[in-house]
C-alpha cells in the first residue's frame, strides 16, 4: 500500500511540474492606431497572427506560453493569456480580436509601447521565465504629443527618441527572437538605421531578428510565426 501511495503522489505532481516548466512568453506589440498603413488589410493579418498562436497548443514549448498583447495606441498591455484561451475560450478570444482593431481616431504611442515591453520582460524574468519571443506588428509611425485630428505627419519620419526603444529590445537576456511586421516602406530605412544597436546585439547573442515591410509580412505571416524553438 505504501508503494502505491508513493506512485500516486508522483503522478499527482506531474501536471503542476509541467506547468511550472512553462517558462516561455510571447510579447506582442499590436498597432491599433489610426496611422497604421492599410488598416483593413492589416487587421486581417493581425488575426493571422492570433490563428498561428492558437495552433501553438500543439507544440510542447509553447502550449502554456504566457502571452501579453500591448496596444500601441495607449502603450499598455491590453490582454494577457495562453494559447488555449484563443482555442477554447471564445469570449476571451473575441475580447482580444476587438481590442486589436485599428481605430482611425487612435494615436500611436510607440515609446510607451516599448517601455511596457521592457517592464513586462523584467517582471516575467523575476517570475522565472527564461525565454521570450517579441513580435511587433506596426507601420512604425509615431504620433507626436499632443496628438489631435490635425496632427501632421510627414514620411519618412524619424523614430522617437523617448522610450529608449533599443534598450527595451536588448536589455533582457531572455529574449530569443524578435520580429517586426507591417513596417511602412517609407519607414524601413530610417528604422533600420535606428535599430542598428539591436541588430548588432541580436547578431552577438545569436537571436534571430526579422524586419519586414508590408508585402513581405503578408507572405511570411501566411506561412507562420518566426519563433525559435531550439533555444
Amino acid at each position: 500500500m505504501k508503494n502505491i501511495y508513493i506512485i500516486i503522489l508522483i503522478f499527482c505532481f506531474l501536471p503542476s511540474a509541467y506547468a511550472k516548466n512553462a517558462q516561455t512568453t510571447i510579447q506582442i506589440i499590436m498597432d491599433d492606431s489610426g496611422v497604421l498603413i492599410e488598416p483593413t488589410e492589416a487587421d486581417q493579418y493581425k488575426l493571422q497572427i492570433l490563428s498561428h498562436i492558437k495552433k501553438l497548443v500543439r507544440k510542447r514549448e509553447f502550449a502554456n506560453a504566457h502571452i501579453d498583447v500591448i496596444g500601441s495606441s495607449i502603450g499598455r498591455t491590453i490582454w494577457s493569456g495562453v494559447p488555449m484561451d484563443l482555442k477554447r475560450k471564445p469570449a476571451r478570444a473575441l475580447t482580444l480580436v476587438n481590442a486589436i482593431k485599428s481605430i482611425p481616431t487612435n494615436c500611436n504611442n510607440l515609446p510607451a509601447s516599448f517601455m511596457e515591453l521592457k517592464s513586462n520582460l523584467k517582471a516575467l524574468k523575476r517570475q522565472g521565465f527564461t525565454k521570450a519571443h517579441v513580435i511587433v506588428f506596426s507601420s512604425l509611425i509615431h504620433t507626436p504629443r499632443p496628438c489631435t485630428d490635425t496632427t501632421k505627419i510627414i514620411l519618412p519620419q524619424s523614430p522617437p527618441i523617448k522610450g529608449n526603444i533599443n534598450s527595451a529590445l536588448t536589455s533582457s537576456d531572455i529574449v530569443r527572437s524578435i520580429s517586426f511586421n507591417w513596417v511602412s516602406p517609407h519607414q524601413m530605412r530610417v528604422w533600420e538605421e535606428f535599430l542598428q544597436p539591436t541588430f548588432n546585439w541580436a547578431l552577438m547573442n545569436n537571436v534571430p531578428i526579422t524586419f519586414q515591410d508590408i508585402e513581405r509580412s503578408m507572405f511570411s505571416l501566411q506561412e507562420g510565426l518566426t519563433l525559435e524553438v531550439k533555444k
